[in-house]
C-alpha cells in the first residue's frame, strides 16, 4: 500500500506528459461555458477537487455527476468528462452512450476497458492512464492530467509555481502525524467537517476511511453543519461519548467561519465527544488541498493496520459488481441504464 501513498509526485509528473499527448480536434469547443464531470468512487473525487479550483480559477460552471443519466442542460457549450479508471464503470458507460447520441463535446479518462476502446474507435480525446492502480490511488493522474490540459487551453488559471509546490509537498510524507491521528480515531464514531477548499477533502477522507480501513465515517460541509447537524451532537449519549469530530481547516478561512467553528467545537466537547482540528499546509491552493489529501490517505491506511484489515481488499464492492455482471455484462448494462 505504501508504494501508492508515496506515488503522488510521480503521478503529477507523468500526468503532464499524458496531457501533452492530447490533441483536441478542430471541432472541439474552445471556450466551454459548462463542464459536466461524470464518475463514480475513486474516479469521481478528482471532479470535486477540480470543481473546487474552478470556483476561483475559472469562469466555467462545473458540475460533478455521480449518476447514470446525462442532464438535459448539456448542450453544445458543454464539455462532458467521462472518468472511469477501469474503463468499465456501468454508470459512466451509460453516460457515454447518451453523450454520443447528444453529439456533446467530451473527454474520456481511463486506463483501458470498454470506454478506452470506444474513445479510440470514435477518435474522442482520450487520457490513457497507466494500469495497475486501485482507482482511489490514481488521484494524481485523474486530477492533474485534466488540469494540465485546462491550463494549456487557458480554461483554468493555475501557475507552474503552484504545481512545483505540490511536487515539493508530496515528498514530505505525513507518516508520523497519520499514525498519531489514527490512534485517536481508532474504534470511534467519526464525523468529518470541511468548507471551501476543504469540502472535497472531507469527502475524500470519508471515502478513504471506508475503502481502506473498512470504517464508517460521515462528512458534512461547513458552514452547512452549523444550520442542523451541530444540534445532533447530544444523543444517543453512548455514541457521542465514543465519537470524534474532525474539523479540516484552511489558512484562508474567513474570520466569521473561524468564530462559528470555535463555538461548534466547544459545544461538541461539552457533550462528551472528542474534537480534532487539522490544518492544511502550504501556500497555494493545490498544495493545501493535496497536503490534506495525503494526510487523510495515510491515516486511512494506519487505521487499516489498527483494525487488522487489508486496505487493498474491496470484497463487498466486488460482490456488488458481480451481482450485475455474472456472465454477460453488456446485456445487463443496457437494460439497467434504461431503467434508472
Amino acid at each position: 500500500m505504501e508504494v501508492y501513498l508515496k506515488d503522488l509526485a510521480n503521478q503529477v509528473v507523468k500526468a503532464r506528459a499524458i496531457a501533452g499527448g492530447i490533441s483536441l480536434p478542430s471541432s472541439f469547443i474552445r471556450r466551454p461555458e459548462k463542464v459536466l464531470y461524470c464518475g463514480m468512487g475513486g474516479s469521481a473525487i478528482s471532479g470535486d477537487i477540480l470543481g473546487t479550483i474552478a470556483q476561483s480559477r475559472s469562469r466555467i460552471h462545473w458540475t460533478v455527476n455521480r449518476t447514470s443519466r446525462l442532464p438535459e442542460w448539456v448542450d453544445s457549450k458543454t464539455v462532458v468528462i467521462l472518468s472511469s479508471y477501469s474503463g468499465n464503470t456501468d454508470e459512466v458507460e451509460s453516460i457515454f452512450e447518451q453523450a454520443v447520441a447528444r453529439k456533446a463535446h467530451f473527454l474520456v479518462v481511463a486506463s483501458g476497458g470498454r470506454l478506452a476502446e470506444e474513445a479510440l474507435k470514435r477518435k474522442i480525446p482520450f487520457f490513457r492512464l497507466p494500469r495497475g492502480y486501485p482507482p482511489r490511488f490514481a488521484i494524481g493522474y485523474t486530477t492533474f492530467s485534466l488540469l494540465f490540459l485546462f491550463m494549456r487551453c487557458r480554461w483554468f488559471s493555475v501557475s507552474d509555481k503552484e504545481i512545483k509546490e505540490v511536487l515539493r509537498g508530496s515528498r514530505h510524507l505525513p507518516e508520523a502525524e497519520a499514525r498519531k491521528l489514527a490512534k485517536r480515531l481508532f474504534d470511534k464514531n467519526v464525523a468529518i467537517y470541511g468548507g471551501g477548499l476543504m469540502q472535497s477533502v472531507a469527502l475524500r477522507w470519508r471515502t478513504q476511511f471506508a475503502e481502506n480501513a473498512k470504517m464508517l465515517a460521515s462528512c458534512e460541509a461547513l458552514p452547512e453543519m452549523f444550520h442542523h447537524e451541530v444540534e445532533g451532537w447530544i444523543f444517543p449519549k453512548f455514541k457521542i461519548k465514543r465519537s470524534v469530530a474532525i474539523f479540516l481547516t484552511d489558512r484562508n478561512e474567513p474570520e466569521w467561519l473561524f468564530k462559528k467553528k470555535k463555538v461548534a467545537m466547544k459545544a461538541i466537547r461539552e457533550h462528551g465527544a472528542g474534537v480534532v482540528e487539522v490544518k492544511a499546509r502550504g501556500e497555494g491552493v493545490l498544495a493545501r488541498i493535496f497536503s490534506m489529501i495525503m494526510l487523510g490517505d495515510w491515516t486511512s491506511c494506519e487505521l487499516a493496520k489498527l483494525y487488522k484489515v487489508d486496505p487493498m481488499s474491496v470484497e463487498v464492492i466486488d460482490r456488488i459488481k458481480k451481482a450485475v455482471h455474472p456472465v454477460n455484462g453488456s446485456s445487463v448494462r443496457k437494460r439497467t441504464s434504461g431503467s434508472l
